[in-house]
């Protein structure tokens, strides 16, 4: 990962910048945009079996497997709408591609239904309902949550950029506690993974993209379930907002030949400038290179 961007957005705020008319188009080429990147899933549980034991491997890499994207795009739930429509934004108007877990992958919860129905002894109640080896889905549990927690990491490490959408149903103040925190499990888990992962210089990204291109030419205070509180930092973020989105989106547009240019750098230019030295002694290497 090049760089991570806090993202602090409202649902208006963001009809604001694509246009209140505009939403549910951007959502729609957001989700259309997904749809190839999505994993095929095999119901069939015992092909990863072999004498007693499943391959994880297999697993993790039929279930969570690994895209080429440019953006990650980490969010809670109740975001969703949020997210595609963010992300068809980006695809139409920058042609930026991007990942969103629950769109591609599905939910790992389906996954572990279909491993505890197999092999956590479930048998019909006497009210005509389910029951589970509480030991046997716990152990099943644990698997589950590595392989996504894995393919997380593996996702973010790889990708140029990860945005996080910044809305009081992910991130919130707790109480007088912590200034920044989450409900979520998995947002506590990428937020950390964006501070943890390899930061790679931006020249690494642009080498790819250029060998391409020459190859090709919050909760409800009632519910009652398990809560945790996670404690964030978000300081090592890029602060994003409307503004900075409308005026990477008018610099864009403004370059009359785009066939050299790759549109996060115009974002970078504005809000990690400093990076730019970089990628432009990259491109006076490459272009003595090339002669």
């Amino acid at each position: 990962m090049f760089a991570g961007f806090n993202l602090a957005i409202t649902s208006q705020e963001l009809k604001e910048l694509v246009g209140s008319g505009n939403f549910d188009y951007y959502k729609k080429i957001g989700r259309e945009h997904l749809k190839p990147k999505k994993a095929i899933f095999e119901e069939n549980i015992q092909k990863y079996i072999e004498n007693g034991i499943a391959d994880g491997t297999k697993i993790e890499n039929d279930w969570f497997p690994k895209i080429e994207t440019d953006i990650f795009i980490s969010h809670s739930h109740i975001d969703e709408e949020i997210s595609l429509t963010l992300a068809g934004w980006l695809h139409d108007e920058f042609q930026i591609d991007c990942f969103i877990d629950s769109c591609v992958w599905g939910y790992a919860g389906h996954l572990l239904e279909l491993i505890n129905k197999e092999y956590s002894d479930k048998r019909k109640d006497d009210n005509g309902g389910y029951l589970y080896n509480h030991e046997k889905c716990n152990t099943a549990s644990k698997h589950v949550n590595i392989m996504l927690c894995m393919a997380l990491q593996k996702m973010i490490d790889k990708v140029e950029a990860t945005f996080v959408i910044n809305t009081r149903n992910s991130i919130d103040k707790y109480k007088d506690v912590y200034e920044d925190s989450t409900f979520s499990p998995w947002i506590y888990t990428e937020i950390v993974c964006t501070q943890i992962v390899r930061h790679k210089r931006l020249s690494e990204y642009r080498k790819k993209h250029l060998i391409k291109k020459e190859v090709s030419e919050s909760y409800s205070e009632i519910q009652q379930e398990f809560k945790a509180v996670y404690e964030v930092s978000l300081d090592h973020l890029k602060i994003l907002n409307k503004e900075i989105l409308n005026n990477w989106g008018i610099a864009w547009k403004d370059i009359d030949s785009k066939s050299n240019m790759y549109a996060l750098d115009e974002l970078y230019k504005i809000v990690i400038p400093e990076a730019m030295e970089d990628i432009r002694r990259f491109y006076k290497e490459h272009l003595a290179i090339l002669g």
